[in-house]
């Protein structure tokens, strides 16, 4: 029999107001240090943003990702990785616009977002095909390669 136990409010509501108060703060302090780090090694923000920022906030993806593979469900995994992806682009990118006009230099991110395109399009072609396999984790793991590699030049 299953017990539910009485919601409660307060106890939510704090715990959701400090959540958003630690994320915001915890924005704050990677931006930061994201931006000190790119001036004393002398590369730009936006390598920074795609390496270290990007590592950083992709974690709890792949530690969901893994956990639930493991726990046998790879139809979760995949849900929560275009999801996020999703939320990334629409949700994020968006609220961003809101607060500032974005300008983006598309020569500069031209093979970034041909990456983009050709990642999304192997995760179609690796779903539609059920490649769940070392096969398929190599192409991606290739196209990741060619991302990192040419944002290093």
């Amino acid at each position: 029999t299953l017990v539910l136990e009485k919601f409660k409010w307060g106890k939510t509501i704090i715990l959701l107001i400090v959540g958003f108060v630690l994320t915001i703060g915890g924005a704050s302090f990677v931006v930061e240090s994201g931006t000190n780090i790119a001036r004393v090694f002398g590369v730009s923000e936006w390598i920074i943003g795609l390496f270290l920022i990007a590592l950083g906030t992709s974690l709890p993806e792949l530690v969901v990702s893994l956990v639930a593979i493991r726990k046998g469900n790879a139809e979760m995994s995949i849900g929560n990785i275009i999801g996020s992806n999703v939320a990334n682009f629409s949700m994020v990118l968006g609220s961003a616009a809101l607060l500032s006009p974005l300008t983006i230099d598309l020569v500069a991110t031209k093979f970034d977002m041909l990456i983009m395109v050709a990642a999304s399009i192997s995760l179609v072609f690796i779903l539609a095909n059920r490649l769940y396999n070392k096969a398929g984790a190599i192409f991606l793991l290739i196209i990741l390669a060619l991302f990192i590699q040419n944002s290093l030049i």
